[in-house]
C-alpha cells in the first residue's frame, strides 16, 4: 500500500482510478504467470 500511495503521489496525484486499474492489471498478470504466490 506504501508503494501504491508513493506512486499515486509522484506521478498520478489526481488520476489515482486509472493507476489502481494498472495495478490491479499487472497484479493478475502476475499471480497468473506465478501461481505460488
Amino acid at each position: 500500500a506504501g508503494v501504491v500511495g508513493e506512486v499515486m503521489g509522484k506521478y498520478h496525484p489526481h488520476g489515482d482510478a486509472s493507476i489502481y486499474n494498472a495495478l490491479v492489471r499487472m497484479a493478475q498478470d502476475f499471480s497468473m504467470r506465478d501461481p505460488l504466490i
